[in-house]
């Protein structure tokens, strides 16, 4: 039986489990913290209902892209499949298995004389990952109260 892209790719580039697990935390803490700073920030400026959340979002976008360009520089121009596996782990491009048991690969993009391991979504794991929606909104609006209620 031939193996499945998702196979190949992960023999082709791997990532290692705990690796991941740990850039999950980073990403994970990373986002908590920088919620609840805003959280602090949206109370002390006494922001309410909508324009509160509308800074939220705004701050998370901001946090989300600053980090994303810094994964993209730390990672030499590849992105963030270097460090996240994103959907299923796969390779975008063209993987062939020829005869012989080698591998062919067209990965895309080519800069500078490289060839670059492009997964599939693994953007949305920088953007939308390590709880945006749940834990670290949890910690916006808990800060948000807190400071609000104390300063009023």
């Amino acid at each position: 039986m031939a193996p499945t892209k998702q196979e190949l790719s992960l023999l082709i580039n791997p990532l290692v489990p705990e690796a991941v697990q740990h850039n999950y935390r980073v990403l994970s803490s990373l986002h908590s913290l920088t919620a609840f700073l805003l959280g602090l920030s949206a109370g002390i400026l006494a922001l309410q209902s909508i324009t509160g959340f509308a800074f939220y979002f705004t701050g998370t976008v901001l946090v989300s892209g600053l980090f994303h360009l810094l994964i993209i520089r730390r990672s030499g121009g590849a992105g963030a499949g270097v460090f996240f596996p994103g959907s299923n782990g796969e390779i975008e491009g063209r993987l062939e298995l020829v005869k012989s048991g080698a591998v062919l690969m067209d990965l895309g993009e080519k800069k500078a004389g490289k060839r670059y391991v492009l997964r599939a979504g693994a953007w949305k794991d920088v953007w939308f990952g390590g709880g945006v929606v749940s834990e670290a909104l949890s910690g916006f609006v808990l800060g948000w109260a807190g400071v609000g209620g104390v300063l009023r």
